[in-house]
């Protein structure tokens, strides 16, 4: 038996999982929580979304892996995170995706968050995870380019003088078809702020080699350390970091866009799991 539990901050991340694995609804930790069962695979899914920040999506996180274990008397053997994010690196465009290899806690004394277990300052997708993940996008054509840690003046190639970069027309595709896209492997940045300073970007850029910022992934990464799940974060390009978020809230279909390239890499990654 396999067991699987797939979590998005927003409805909109967790639509198209929840439409390709439905299933009896749940009500637990203030979640709703759709269970899915093959029985040709024998394979237990649970998906749901829980809410935008680090707090609430670590309580969804720690909630969707007690109810898992508890209903199927089994370890989870996969924990995915999608959804969307703001980009930090001039060479991913609308749509683009971003496999979180390391995620990393901003305005964050990550000192004083390792002092418990899991002894972490920063977190890490597992490798076999992010491996399958970029098979997966490698079989759908989705062209893979280098992350920021190796860019030399990733920051300034993002924020210039003028202000945020003019995506170049080739990476500013809004279909929702991976092979017209791109993917890095890199590092995502966890906020509980929505940034738009150029020059706060610059430094989060600079200090940790971020290619996107969110306010999510390095908290999902952090329960499912502490609780010994592997785990894979995956994220799509909605925006550039620095666009208000007024701006960006006002663009509902290329949110459901970018959202579903996000799931359709987590569903890619399932699937090869399953089979």
């Amino acid at each position: 038996m396999t067991t699987i539990a797939i979590l998005s901050a927003l409805p909109r991340e967790i639509a198209l999982i929840q439409e390709t694995y439905p299933g009896e609804v749940l009500h637990e930790g203030g979640l709703d929580i759709v269970h899915h069962i093959s029985e040709n695979t024998k394979t237990h899914i649970f998906s749901a979304f829980g809410g935008m920040g680090t707090t609430n999506i670590a309580a969804a996180t720690q909630t969707l892996i007690t109810v898992a274990r508890y209903i199927t008397h089994s370890a989870v053997d996969a924990l995915f995170f999608n959804g969307i994010a703001g980009n930090l690196n001039a060479h991913l465009g609308f749509g683009d995706i971003l496999l979180c290899e390391k995620l990393v806690y901003e305005e964050t004394d990550s000192d004083i968050i390792a002092e418990d277990k899991p002894y972490m300052k920063t977190f890490a997708s597992t490798p076999k995870l992010l491996a399958l993940a970029e098979e997966f996008l490698i079989e759908q054509g989705t062209t893979k380019i280098r992350n920021n840690a190796s860019i030399h003046n990733a920051a300034q190639l993002m924020y210039t003088e003028q202000g945020i970069r003019l995506a170049p027309a080739e990476i500013d595709n809004h279909t929702d078809n991976l092979s017209t896209h791109r993917f890095t492997v890199g590092t995502v940045a966890t906020s509980n702020l929505f940034s738009t300073e150029p020059d706060i970007l610059t430094q989060i850029i600079t200090r940790d080699h971020a290619d996107a910022e969110e306010m999510e992934g390095a908290a999902v990464s952090h329960v499912c350390h502490k609780n010994g799940v592997p785990h894979l974060v995956i994220r799509s390009m909605s925006n550039d970091c620095g666009e208000p978020y007024e701006q960006l809230d006002s663009r509902e279909d290329d949110l459901n866009t970018s959202a579903r390239l996000a799931a359709k890499v987590t569903i890619g990654v399932v699937e090869k799991i399953l089979n």
